[in-house]
């Protein structure tokens, strides 16, 4: 609201051709702005590659914040990330699925004004499926059978030989410890033998490049528990020398009488 000077016409039997004047409260209506803008309203993507979708700021923001399809998203939240600069906000999912195809909406809030923008995010067929065998596997330390990580991969592109498919921890969203995997009959595989530790614990994925592309899959949650130490039967205490050689004459004497 601001202050503003006015004259207005006395009221009836006041006298004719006077004015009064004083300063009164005026509410302006806010004047709405674009506060964002999207650097591109269509995306599409391919399951299992990285995709980002960016919303430019255009005034001073208070907050921003995304949703999909409705659901307000949280950075670190499964596969998502959200990265905000001083300029423009980052959504990336890493790796993309198909169910996060839809509306997306970067909303912001400024000084009295808010607005918001829709990107269409659209899944295309894939060219490479990844599917894991399971979900979870645990396995203890020191067991001679094998733990035997694996995924099943269908390709609309040609065959995928062993040296396309990686098998790697996957920490932090980045790939570590990778090893080329084993292929039987479409299944992809690594396997841990008996010398595995917990150490090797963690979320594996299976990344297969095809064309200069990487596909990734979802995690299998891999555990290995600690080898149980046999517990030891306590000894019984051994007797002193002397008292093993008395106890020992004591029997010939009794033998003798």
């Amino acid at each position: 609201s601001s202050g503003i000077n006015a004259e207005w016409p006395l009221r009836p039997g006041e006298k004719d051709g006077k004015t009064s004047e004083g300063v009164f409260e005026v509410a302006l209506p806010l004047k709405e702005k674009d506060l964002v803008e999207a650097e591109k309203e269509v995306v599409a993507f391919v399951e299992g590659q990285v995709v980002k979708l960016q919303c430019n700021k255009l005034d001073v923001i208070t907050e921003l914040w995304w949703t999909c399809n409705g659901k307000r998203l949280k950075a670190g939240e499964g596969n998502v990330r959200i990265n905000n600069k001083k300029t423009y906000s980052v959504l990336t999912f890493r790796p993309a699925k198909l169910s996060d195809k839809g509306t997306c909406t970067c909303h912001a809030k400024g000084q009295g004004s808010e607005d918001s923008v829709d990107i269409q995010v659209g899944g295309v067929e894939n060219e490479v499926t990844i599917t894991s065998q399971v979900d979870d596997l645990t396995c203890k330390q020191g067991d001679k059978k094998a733990c035997v990580l694996a995924w099943d991969i269908d390709s609309t592109i040609g065959k995928i030989g062993p040296q396309a498919v990686k098998i790697c921890l996957y920490k932090n969203q980045k790939p570590t410890s990778c090893k080329f995997s084993k292929v039987k009959d479409g299944t992809y595989s690594r396997a841990y033998g008996k010398q595995r530790k917990p150490k090797n614990s963690g979320p594996y994925v299976a990344i297969v490049t095809v064309k200069g592309k990487e596909y990734i899959s979802e995690p299998i949650n891999f555990t290995v528990t600690k080898k149980e130490k046999k517990k030891r039967e306590p000894k019984e205490p051994k007797e002193p020398k002397e008292k093993k050689e008395k106890k020992e004459k004591g029997s010939k004497k009794n033998k003798d009488n």
